[in-house]
């Protein structure tokens, strides 16, 4: 909580406080002293007292105290909450007989309503012109005003259900997308085609409220990506920045929309190699919350903690710009640490790959074991398949970087194993796992470097295959085998590629 939320919880309990005293009080201020909560110490402080006795009872009872003093306190920042406790209103006047002021009550919630596209509230409104048109008999109807609201229900059930098409849709396309990543075969790129042209607003200009309009941007620009389509992908992302920019918070102002939104643009840009855009993506994520007024609070730190830092450390490592992703680390552990379990698996998974990645990168292969350990112990195939076969292969390369090859050898054949039952045995994970077994064989650095040498070759036609390229988002293994060959460090062949890359974009 807040300082400013912690005053008032204070006010707010002192007016119920009997006889100056307040067991919610004493409560509330033991544990915000406390920099981790620890139970028996709060009994031990209060083994006197009888609230201990019940003390399940008694952390609900304060739990609930907490709630409605934080409902009082953001009550006229939420607009959902206005909008509740005009329609409340509303119903105090209809059960006093005072059917004039309701009504125009009822119109100022509507305006409001409509201004933000809150369905909801607006059939909630719709509910209460239909009580208050049956008053008296209908005496104060109209045929007009029938049909007016006839057309108006007509209206909100064509655009709810449009607006409910598109989010099911959506979700059905990040679950495929979260569980099993960008399309590396012909039949994901199907099934994320047939998602696609199940988009009900695919061949119109504009939908019928802003937030299908957002939607139908969202579920083409993942589209797009899942089917290495950047370009489209970006386009759809600009325009949705677009339309936040035009809507100035009136419909879409959750403050993970304009945050999402920006994210991406700025991953999408690094995999274009416009880097410079990225950087200012990056840039006005970061300001978003001033930029944008956006309420700061527990779950707004969260999101920038883990897109921000995710999003640069993937900026710099993809450049090869190893001493700067490095100055990220400590900041990254200690959020980890901070956060834990609220980071949810695939997000804690991604940082910890990233970091695993990264030590690779600038030559600490025991940091990238210490990673991806942690990231194979916590994730599950079934949370993100992509995720957890990518940990695989970095595991297996920081294995021979620390000539643990007896360990290596047994790896080898789980990986495998593995990535069959998970379905991730693609074009590009045979080649790979061929290149570790010749290592393993290998004599002398002779057969090693012709080890290498054949890799690349047969890398050569992976990278121009639209369904494998894009394996080296997660793990430029051709990078990485163009550095021994070259002996050269990894981050040095990165920066090569990267330049390249931004002198193509």
């Amino acid at each position: 909580m807040s300082r400013a939320e912690k005053r008032y919880f204070t006010l707010h309990v002192k007016r119920n406080a009997v006889a100056g005293q307040s067991i919610h009080q004493l409560l509330f201020d033991a544990i915000a002293g406390m920099d981790v909560y620890d139970e028996e110490r709060l009994l031990e402080r209060f083994k006197g007292e009888a609230f201990t006795h019940r003390f399940a009872v008694t952390k609900r009872r304060l739990y609930e105290a907490i709630l409605r003093s934080l409902d009082a306190f953001h009550s006229e920042n939420s607009l959902d909450a206005r909008i509740h406790r005009s329609l409340h209103q509303v119903r105090i006047l209809y059960d006093r007989a005072l059917y004039d002021d309701a009504v125009k009550l009822l119109q100022g919630v509507h305006r409001l309503a409509r201004q933000h596209d809150k369905h909801p509230a607006l059939f909630a409104v719709l509910e209460w012109e239909h009580r208050l048109a049956e008053r008296d008999n209908y005496a104060h109807l109209e045929d007009e005003e029938l049909e007016r609201l006839a057309q108006q229900a007509h209206d909100l059930r064509v655009e709810q259900q449009e607006i409910d098409e598109l989010w099911t849709l959506k979700s059905r396309l990040f679950m495929t997308l979260y569980r099993k990543g960008k399309a590396r075969d012909n039949s994901m790129r199907e099934s994320v085609a047939r998602l696609l042209a199940m988009d009900p607003l695919k061949d119109k200009s504009e939908g019928h409220t802003t937030k299908a309009r957002f939607l139908h941007h969202h579920i083409q620009s993942a589209g797009a990506f899942a089917l290495d389509d950047l370009g489209a992908c970006r386009s759809h992302l600009l325009a949705n920045l677009a339309l936040l920019r035009d809507d100035q918070g009136r419909t879409l102002q959750e403050p993970n929309v304009v945050l999402s939104v920006l994210s991406n643009l700025a991953f999408v840009c690094v995999a274009l190699g416009l880097h410079d855009e990225a950087l200012e993506h990056l840039k006005a994520f970061r300001n978003a919350p001033s930029d944008w007024n956006m309420p700061e609070n527990e779950d707004l730190e969260l999101k920038l903690f883990s897109t921000s830092y995710s999003l640069e450390l993937g900026i710099y490592t993809r450049m090869g710009q190893g001493d700067r992703a490095m100055e990220l680390v400590p900041s990254v552990e200690r959020g980890l640490e901070r956060y834990g379990t609220l980071l949810g698996p695939i997000r804690r998974a991604g940082f910890q790959y990233q970091l695993a990645y990264l030590h690779l990168m600038i030559g600490a292969p025991e940091e990238t074991l210490r990673w991806v350990n942690r990231l194979l112990d916590e994730l599950s195939a079934a949370e993100s398949t992509d995720l957890a076969a990518a940990g695989r292969l970095l595991y297996l390369t920081a294995l021979y970087e620390t000539g643990k090859l007896d360990l290596l050898a047994y790896a080898l054949r789980n990986t495998e194993r593995s990535l069959k039952a998970w379905g991730c045995l693609h074009r590009f994970e045979p080649i790979f796992m061929r290149l570790m077994r010749t290592l393993l064989k290998a004599k002398d650095e002779e057969q090693r470097m012709r080890a290498f040498g054949t890799f690349t070759e047969d890398m050569a036609t992976i990278s121009k295959d639209p369904l494998e390229a894009n394996v080296l988002d997660h793990f430029n293994a051709l990078a990485w085998a163009q550095a021994k060959l070259g002996a050269r460090s990894f981050a040095e062949v990165m920066r090569e590629e990267a330049h390249r890359h931004d002198k193509a974009a």
